[in-house]
């Protein structure tokens, strides 16, 4: 349930306390007729109307609540909060509670001989504490009713009483029965109106033939007096109720459950009937929670909601299309383990070619607000392989957002099956082997907001894994991929470019940045629009052999940066073996070994404008005779030198 700042709205209350005298006038105990209160009130919080079960506390005091008259569990004293609380459910903000049943310590008749009592709520809506609710309401009750003693057997005859000096109240439950009364002794107009209620009536015993049509209208029924057993399956219909005859006051605190209202609302909790999540972390809830995404899928897609809970998955979940899982956080979330909605993930330890923990199967499937964790992963080198945490099933606009993977063997799978513009936003977390692969994107995908750092663990056995081997991004055939916002730390490879079966990527990057990474960039093969990056920062930290910030492998690639910074211990930041184009401009290159080139290119093609180097560390830039073709133009070398092949280079405006 919302946080609740209450506004309790009382609709009626009503007390009624009998009292027996005898007929000569002296007094007697008070009947014993069972004393309850019934109190319907209304929950409301600044988003509207609160839903959900809820803790309560009551207590009846006195007018400025210093005396407790009475409450729930009878601890109370003075006014203060008593010790044990019930459950009550809130649905739309209404809810329904009865003062005295058997649940709570009883009333008793004396407490409403004081002239001023209240009723003092606590409410708790399960995550912020009991909140005393406020003002106190102030009860009232009836007039006491009065029964005469029980005479002899003809002690009082008709001619004795005047009309209408026997009332209901003055004959006791059942002291006329049908026996006792001829036929059509008693008429319609003998009966005042509202004298024979329900529980005056055995079951069935008036049926529909003994009513005429017509007869029985809205306004012969008691509130309340028909209820749901009341009425055959099916009895009403809609074509059976005028427009708005059935209002929100009509019906009964939690008659209409949530699992009545899901498919017209689209959302569902997958711990409420009839799927029954449990969140402990001990039971299983794979099938309770694949069961709520079925049927929300199956009635036109939804939300299916996880509350916060840690929830054991000991196989793999699907979301099916047009079908979102939820989960509490609406941010990246960090160290989050056993914290809001933590997915377990246990299954398939040992390879990586098993179920994927989560497969988004078709168009619009959607991943929100959870931490995936796997609780039997181990910090060695290597760690346990398992398959990949979330995969693309199929299909496009598969959205993955607010995030934590916090040590999954395989991250992000968008390369298996097709995966047109999908939306990775929000994820954070420490992928041991890879975080995400693209591949058959054929409409733009979008990745954002993404950063990988060693939020399950900084053990030197899995840094020394990852800086051997992990891989942040693994782009293959992806059409203007858009990368934005995304940062890694101790990775082998920042970002790697190669060709699938079906092709290689072209796309724009911005605000990229690798730290303590061996190799930023590597690549073979992207299409020949290229891949553009602005606002590049690679740099290492010690992790790693190669030290490279850009490094271009046999194959054809085009990379235009503009716009980065190379620092750190990196022994060579650009070494560029492919046959494709590379664009270098405004660019800081801080450090680099003075035994190598800063930038050394020995294939393909490269245009070098408007860099800067850190002074007299050593060569700049070397282009070597397999070089196609070559532009160095503007660069600051600030004392650095440069070794050009000057049948294939363009060199001018460079400052020494």
């Amino acid at each position: 349930m919302r946080n609740v700042n209450a506004v309790i709205w009382w609709r009626e209350t009503n007390i009624i306390l009998v009292a027996a005298w005898l007929a000569l006038g002296a007094p007697v105990a008070p009947s014993q007729v069972p004393l309850e209160i019934t109190y319907q009130g209304n929950l409301r919080d600044g988003a509207g109307l609160a839903t959900g079960p809820g803790l309560f506390k009551f207590a009846l005091v006195n007018s400025n609540g210093t005396t407790t008259f009475w409450s729930n569990d009878g601890t109370s004293a003075g006014g203060a909060q008593p010790s044990q609380a019930t459950t009550n459910v809130v649905t739309q903000g209404l809810f329904t509670v009865i003062l005295g049943d058997t649940n709570m310590q009883p009333l008793s008749w004396g407490i409403f001989t004081n002239s001023d009592v209240r009723l003092r709520i606590w409410f708790n809506d399960g995550t912020n504490g009991f909140a005393l609710l406020s003002p106190d309401q102030r009860l009232t009750s009836a007039g006491f009713a009065i029964m005469a003693a029980t005479v002899g057997t003809a002690g009082v005859s008709s001619n004795s009483l005047a009309a209408g000096a026997v009332s209901t109240v003055s004959i006791a439950a059942g002291a006329i029965t049908t026996a006792q009364l001829a036929l059509n002794a008693v008429t319609t107009p003998a009966l005042a109106n509202g004298s024979v209620t329900a529980v005056k009536l055995a079951s069935q015993a008036v049926t529909t033939p003994a009513l005429g049509e017509g007869v029985v209208t809205g306004a012969n029924l008691a509130a309340g007096a028909v209820t749901t057993p009341a009425i055959a399956a099916g009895a009403v219909t809609a074509a059976d109720l005028a427009p708005n005859a059935v209002t929100g006051s009509a019906i009964a605190d939690g008659t209409i459950s949530q699992s009545k209202l899901n498919f017209q609302l689209g959302y569902t909790n997958a711990r409420n009937p009839p799927y029954g999540a449990v969140g402990d972390g001990t039971n299983d809830d794979t099938a309770a929670i694949q069961a709520a995404l079925n049927t929300v899928s199956s009635n036109g897609g939804g939300v299916v909601f996880l509350p916060q809970g840690n929830y054991l998955v000991k196989s793999s979940l699907t979301v099916p299309p047009q079908t979102s899982l939820v989960g509490v956080w609406r941010a990246p979330s960090a160290f989050s383990q056993y914290l809001g909605t933590t997915l377990l993930a246990v299954a398939g330890a040992g390879a990586t070619n098993g179920n994927p923990f989560i497969t988004l199967q078709g168009n619009n499937s959607t991943l929100d607000g959870v931490t995936i964790f796997y609780p039997n992963q181990v910090a060695n080198n290597p760690p346990t392989a398992y398959p990949w945490a979330i995969r693309g099933g199929g299909g496009d606009n598969v959205t993955i957002q607010n995030v934590l993977l916090v040590n999954p063997y395989l991250g992000i799978d968008l390369a298996t099956h097709t995966s047109g513009r999908h939306l990775v936003r929000g994820v954070y977390g420490q992928p041991l082997l890879v975080g995400i692969a693209v591949d058959q994107c054929y409409d733009i995908g979008r990745i954002m907001e993404i950063h990988f750092w060693p939020f399950w663990t900084q053990s030197s056995a899995i840094e020394a894994f990852q800086s051997a081997n992990a891989v942040t991004f693994d782009f293959m055939r992806t059409d203007w991929e858009v990368v934005q916002d995304v940062f890694s730390w101790g990775y082998a490879i920042g970002a790697r470019f190669r060709a699938s079966a079906n092709g290689s990527m072209n796309g724009q990057m911005s605000n990229v940045n690798f730290d303590n990474v061996d190799i930023g960039l590597q690549l073979s093969a992207t299409q020949p629009y290229a891949v553009h990056i602005s606002n590049l920062n690679i740099a290492n930290a010690g992790g790693g052999t190669n030290h490279i910030a850009i490094q271009g492998v046999a194959g054809s690639a085009g990379l235009n940066v503009n716009g980065a910074t190379f620092w750190g211990s990196l022994y060579q930041p650009v070494s560029w073996a492919n046959s494709g184009l590379l664009t270098l401009s405004n660019g800081r290159f801080l450090s680099w070994s003075s035994g190598l080139p800063c930038i050394q290119i020995t294939s393909g093609r490269a245009i070098l404008q408007g860099n800067y180097f850190t002074d007299n560390i050593g060569m700049a830039i070397s282009v070597t005779p397999t070089t196609q073709r070559a532009m160095i133009l503007g660069n600051m070398l600030c004392g650095n030198t440069v070794s050009l092949n000057a049948l294939t280079t363009t060199s001018g405006d460079n400052q020494p």
